[in-house]
Parts: structure tokens; C-alpha cells; sequence
């Protein structure tokens, strides 16, 4: 490997751990980020003429970490300026200088979950963990959330003075919080993964790296607290759905619905990875949303014919124990497909005022008077759907199936 690429590989490896220790030194996003980022330079420009050192993350730490303090100390105005985070006092051990053999320590968890502090907007919360633990730089998180630069970097400023207006610490969550910032962090990551799997806006449905990075966020989580069965679920979830991702869009980008996809372009690793994490969580004597989920994403992971009528009773179990519209409306399908649209028909009453700006309801009702063979009233809900949809793929498929009602 030559020094060029060990450069690269230690980014892609260490940059989202190196942040994380130094914010949690540092109490500074700021320093932390600007000193990392010199660090790589200065491997760039020492690695290919000394070689590259045998431990490339002690490296990249220290000289991050000696950075960082040299910015400090010539910032005149730096005891009168508010920190980017308020935490707890630095412990005498996190204030030596650290030396090149050192260990680096995983502070990622800290990070992870001051970073999904409930008192943070959602899409605050999905910009914070993409930058700072997933490691993608402004530019990349502004173009999976379809904004500008500057704005995101806008955005990114305003949370991470939130976090000090709002006195968030940096530090694990004790036994007795755990269980409620973990739900955080875990909606935090599917939110992000579900938007990469179906795209509100835009030309494209699938934004594949956005539900990668979800993935791979998950893998963290499960990395940082072991044998946690809601970690376990999600991934497993995210990983059944992720699978179907090459069959979902035609050769042309053309939207291509779940029966009719080649199954043959399904990732298989992918699903058997899931379906072995269902497997673990077999013991698991109340299934929370994300297991009862996967369980479903597993039927339709299986051969042809899909058991309906077991993915029906699985929906209403979880709408049994978090009711939703959305929950409600994929019920309504199910039961439709199991042989009944009647009664997917008359489940669909009652959502249109929760689901007012969403073009699911709409399309979903539409197919199923479609079914039932009343085609003018099919095609006023398509007309309703194609009032609301935003992703291109989409309105095609939607023009589509209303120009079929004539």
C-alpha cells in the first residue's frame, strides 16, 4: 500500500473516532475539526518521505492533538468566547499531552449520542451524526439532504450552538438514560436510512450512500453497546430493505414495484445477514417496532408466494402497540393483498387529515379502486397523488398507471 492510500484508508477508518476523542478533549468542534483535518495534510505531505508510521491513527492523534492546543493558546479572546459545548471538567488524564505510541481510545459513543440529544431538531440531530460519526464532510451531507453548502454549513453551526445554549454534556449516558437516548439515536439513524431508501424530494427515489451510511452508523451503535436487541433489530430491518436496492429502478430509472422485481439482483449476503440477526433475537419475549418490521421485511424476502396474511397480522400488531397512519396504511395493504381490498379500502378511513401531505394515501387507495373496478374514483385519486408526489420516478410510474384507468 503506498502512502497516498494509507493516507486514504486511515480517513475512511479513524477520521470519525480521531473527532470524536478530540471533541471529547477538546470540548471544541471547531479546534477539533480544523486540527484533524491538518493532521491529514501533514500525512500527505510526511508519509511518502518518511514512510508510513506503524501506528497511523497515534500519528494522525497526536499531531491532531498538538494541533489543536498550539490554536488554543494563540487565541487571545479564547476565556472570554462561549464553548461550542458545555460538558463536564475535563479529568486531569484527558488534559497530558498524548504521545505518539499512546493508545486512542473510541469516544465515538459519547458523540453519538450528545449528538442526538432530544433537545435537537431532528434533521440537526441526522446532519450532527453524519458529520461527526459517520465522517462525511459538509459538502457530501449537503448534497444528500438536497441543499446548498452553506447551508448546511448554517445548519451544522446552529446545532452545535444549540448543544451549548441547551448545556448538552459529552459524555456516555448513565444506566438510567440510556434506554431513552438510545430510542433517540436509533430513530435519528433510521430517519437518515429512510430517507436514502425513498427520497421525499427529488429526481432520484433511492439515494443508496445516505441508506449506507445509516447502515453503517447502526454497525456502530452495535459495536459500542454489544447485545443490544434494538440495535440489532434495526440493522437487521435496514438490511433486508437495503438488499432490493438494485431491483427497485429500472433500466431507466423507471420505478419497478416488489413482485415484479429480479430477485436475481437482490444482495443475498445482505439478506442472510439479516435474516441472522432476526435469528439471535428469536428469545426476545416482546418484539419492539424495528423487530416486528424486520419480520416483515424477511416475508418479503422470502421465495414467491409472500405470506400476506402473516405481514397483515404483523402490521397489526404494531399498530396494536404504536398506532400511526403510516403503520395504519401499510396494514391496509397487506390486508388488501391477502385477498380482501374491500377491507383495505375501509381501513384507509380517517388517515387523510394525518397523511394530508403525503402522496402515499392517495396512490394507495387509488390502486385499491382500481381493483375493485371503480376507475373514475381511481383515477381522482391518482390525479390526488400526483398533486403531491416530488420524486420523479414516482410521477412517472403514477402517470402511468392513471393513463391504464382509461
Amino acid at each position: 500500500m503506498s502512502a497516498e492510500q494509507a493516507v486514504e484508508q486511515a480517513y475512511r477508518d479513524e477520521w470519525s473516532r480521531l473527532l470524536a476523542l478530540l471533541v471529547t478533549r477538546l470540548r471544541r468542534f471547531d479546534v477539533a475539526e480544523d486540527s484533524l483535518q491538518d493532521a491529514f495534510v501533514a500525512a500527505a505531505r510526511v508519509w511518502p518521505e518518511q514512510g508510513v508510521p506503524d501506528r497511523p491513527a497515534a500519528w494522525l492523534w497526536t499531531t491532531a492533538y498538538r494541533r489543536a492546543l498550539d490554536r488554543m493558546r494563540k487565541e487571545e479572546a479564547d476565556a472570554r468566547r462561549l464553548p461550542l459545548l458545555i460538558a463536564d471538567p475535563v479529568p486531569a488524564a484527558d488534559q497530558a499531552e498524548p504521545g505518539e505510541d499512546a493508545d486512542v481510545p473510541d469516544e465515538r459513543l459519547r458523540l453519538l449520542f450528545a449528538c442526538c440529544h432530544p433537545a435537537l431538531r431532528a434533521d440537526a440531530r441526522a446532519a450532527l451524526m453524519l458529520r461527526f460519526v459517520a465522517g462525511l464532510s459538509t459538502a457530501e451531507i449537503a448534497r444528500l439532504f438536497l441543499v446548498s453548502e452553506p447551508t448546511m454549513a448554517a445548519r451544522l453551526t446552529r446545532a452545535k450552538a444549540k448543544m451549548a445554549v441547551a448545556g448538552i454534556p459529552l459524555r456516555a449516558p448513565s444506566a438510567e438514560d440510556l434506554p431513552d437516548r438510545l430510542d433517540v439515536v436509533l430513530k435519528v439513524i433510521y430517519l437518515i436510512f429512510t430517507e436514502g431508501y425513498r427520497a421525499t424530494t427529488g429526481p432520484e427515489l433511492i439515494r443508496p450512500r445516505l441508506a449506507s451510511e445509516a447502515i453503517r452508523l447502526a454497525y456502530v451503535v452495535g459495536e459500542l453497546l454489544p447485545a443490544e436487541p434494538r440495535t440489532a433489530a434495526l440493522l437487521a430491518l435496514m438490511l433486508l430493505q437495503h438488499a432490493r436496492r438494485d431491483a427497485r429502478l429500472g433500466p431507466a430509472g423507471e420505478l419497478v414495484l416488489l413482485p415484479d422485481q429480479d430477485r436475481t439482483l437482490w444482495r443475498h449476503d445482505e439478506i442472510a445477514r439479516g435474516v441472522s440477526l432476526l435469528g439471535l433475537l428469536e428469545a426476545v419475549p416482546m418484539p419492539g417496532e424495528y423487530h416486528l418490521q424486520a419480520l416483515i421485511a424477511a416475508e418479503h424476502a422470502k421465495p414467491p408466494p409472500t405470506d400476506w396474511t402473516r405481514i397483515a397480522r404483523l402490521y397489526a400488531e404494531l399498530e396494536r402497540r404504536d398506532p400511526s397512519p403510516m403503520i395504519r396504511l401499510n396494514r391496509a395493504v397487506a390486508v388488501a393483498e391477502s385477498g380482501s381490498p374491500e377491507a383495505g379500502l375501509a381501513l384507509l378511513d380517517g388517515l387523510d387529515a394525518a397523511l394530508r401531505d403525503s402522496h402515499l394515501l392517495p396512490t394507495v387507495r387509488a390502486e385499491l379502486l382500481s381493483r375493485l373496478g371503480r376507475r373514475a374514483e381511481a383515477v381522482a385519486a391518482f390525479d390526488a397523488a400526483l398533486a403531491l408526489v416530488r420524486t420523479d420516478p414516482e410521477r412517472d410510474h403514477l402517470n402511468r398507471r392513471r393513463a391504464e384507468q382509461s
